[in-house]
This record gives structure tokens, sequence and C-alpha cells, in this order.
């Protein structure tokens, strides 16, 4: 995690200047931008920073954004058109960690760079990462939970889609926060599918399978937290006792944390996942003389020449303490 002073200090940093960078390059930069589904909050924030990368920006560098649509499938024939009209790089954000791997080897193979963002893949042949530590994160959130219940209780988990690498290390991440709390108890974990209207229909199912049995919900993410505090308010559940903790720091997010609905949203940095991977690309395509334009680097990552294989984004606690400061 970072704390306030070094996120306000990255944030507010002037960009890198351009110029040089591009010297070597005769025609424009095509980046192919795969996110897993454009429907999600999130996955939107991700590629409006990319599309504002300030290379975008200067029209040294043009994005071409794909929806993959939550849809293994549609991002493999997505793989398959960048390569087949010639882009020059791929940012991907898989949407599965074992069905993404054919699809970035096959890029591998036409040598064109692979940036994955936000998202593992199985395959070992991408060519950088730039990613949150998901394992972290879940271990985060069940520590904040067990702040806010020092006498124990009863949880709900809500989870991503199975087999997502979010997913799996998320869970894995709760799984030993939560083991370090004997006095919490796991009553009933599904996924949601990162959905607000899944996670709405959970909760409601959850409250009439346990009623006035679950002291604290947790989310994989903030849009299944927020249909569950919809179905919360139906149901007449006191917030202030019943503590909702997710992940993404998403503006609903920290709206529900400013008015106390929900306790905590871990902020998962949009601009550091996707300008940070389009610089990445960047270095890849031009060469080392490429320098880093995003102020994503001046504090939250070092930069390291652009050469290491991943790179780890930071994580930030949002509470009704600090949220403010970052909306």
């Amino acid at each position: 995690m970072i704390n306030r002073r070094t996120f306000i200090a990255a944030i507010t940093a002037s960009t890198m200047l351009l110029g040089a960078n591009f010297a070597a390059a005769q025609e424009t930069i095509r980046i192919a931008a795969l996110s897993f589904g454009e429907s999600g909050e999130y996955m939107k924030a991700w590629s409006t920073e990319i599309q504002n990368h300030p290379a975008v920006k200067e029209g040294k560098v043009e994005i071409t954004v794909f929806d993959g649509k939550y849809d293994p499938l549609v991002q493999s024939n997505q793989i398959d058109t960048a390569v087949t009209q010639q882009f020059n790089a791929i940012i991907m954000a898989p949407f599965d960690l074992e069905a993404s791997a054919p699809a970035i080897d096959k890029a591998a193979e036409a040598k064109i760079p692979v940036i994955v963002s936000a998202l593992k893949t199985a395959s070992k042949n991408y060519t950088a990462s730039i990613i949150v530590d998901d394992r972290e994160g879940g271990n985060i959130i069940a520590e904040e939970m067990a702040k806010r219940l020092p006498n124990g209780g009863n949880l709900v988990l809500m989870e991503g889609p199975i087999g997502q690498s979010a997913q799996i290390e998320r869970r894995a991440g709760v799984d030993a926060g939560l083991a370090a709390h004997s006095n919490l108890k796991l009553l009933v974990d599904k996924s949601g599918n990162w959905s607000r209207a899944e996670g709405q229909a959970l909760m409601e199912n959850w409250l009439s399978a346990y009623p006035d049995q679950i002291n604290g919900v947790l989310a994989e993410n903030d849009e299944m937290a927020l249909g569950a505090i919809e179905a919360m308010k139906a149901a007449n559940v006191d917030l202030s006792k019943v503590p909702v903790i997710a992940i993404d720091g998403i503006p609903d997010a920290m709206r529900a944390v400013e008015s106390g609905e929900m306790a905590v949203t871990l902020y998962k940095y949009a601009r550091a996942e996707g300008q940070g991977a389009v610089d990445l690309a960047l270095r890849h395509v031009i060469g080392p003389e490429y320098k880093p334009q995003s102020e994503v680097w001046m504090e939250l990552m070092e930069w390291k020449d652009g050469t290491q294989k991943d790179y780890t984004v930071p994580w930030l606690v949002l509470d009704k303490g600090n949220v403010k400061t970052y909306k």
C-alpha cells in the first residue's frame, strides 16, 4: 500500500516531456487495447486512462479499444484481429487466466509485444505485466473487516467470475486473512460475476436464507458490493452495523464510503494499470531511448528502464476518513 503523501505526489506530478521519444517512429504507433468487458466501471476507467495517455493525446499513438464482452473466445478473436491488422503492440486485460494463454502465445509468435494489464494470464509469453497484487488485496479487505468486527461475526463473500485471476487470487487472500481471525466465520460464498445486479440478487437470497445472521459483507469488487447495499437497504439492514467492504474504488463506491453505506473500498488505480501499460508497450516498440510519460512512474512504481517483466501497482485503502481526498 502507499501513503497519502506519496499518492498525492504521484497524481499531481507533471508529465514527462514528449518529443525525442518518437524521433525514430516514422508513423503513428498503433496499439490494440483489449478490455475484458466495457460494461463494468473499472474497465471503462481503464480504457479511458489508456486513451488519455500523453502520447495518445499528442497524436503520436493511436489506440483502438476492443470490448471483450466477458467472453474469452471474443478476446481470442480480437487477438487474431490485432495480429492480422499488424498493430504495433497489444495491451490486454485477460478475462480468463487459462483461456487467454493461447491467444497471447499467438501474438508473441507474431513478434507483437503484449502487455498484460489489470489481470493475469497463464501464458509465460507476454512481454510485460502491470497489475495489482490481488492476493494482497483480498488479504487487506479481510483484515479491514476484522478491524470493524473485533468480536467476530458471520460473513458472506461475493466472488468474481470463477477462473479469472482476480477471483482466484483475491479469494486466496481473503481465505488467508480470515484464517488469522478464528472469530470470523464465512457463512456462504458465490460468484456475482462482477455484476451489480447479480450482487443485489445474491444478497436478497442470503438475507432470506440467513435472517439476522449476517454481520459483514465482503465483495471482490465494488459493483457487487453496491448491489448488496441496495438489497440491504430494501431489507432495512442497518449499514452502520453490518460493514460492507470491497475492491476497486469506482466513483459510486467512493460516494457510498463517504455516505457511510460502505465501510471501505480498496482503490485499484486504473491510471497506473492503463497508462503504465501504454508506456511499457511504447518502450518495447521504440526501444531503450523511450522514456515514460505517464505520471504514475513518478512515485507509484520504479520504471527500471521499462525492462522488468512484472510491475506491481500498490493498493490504497479508502474509508470515510480519507475518501474525500481521492474523489
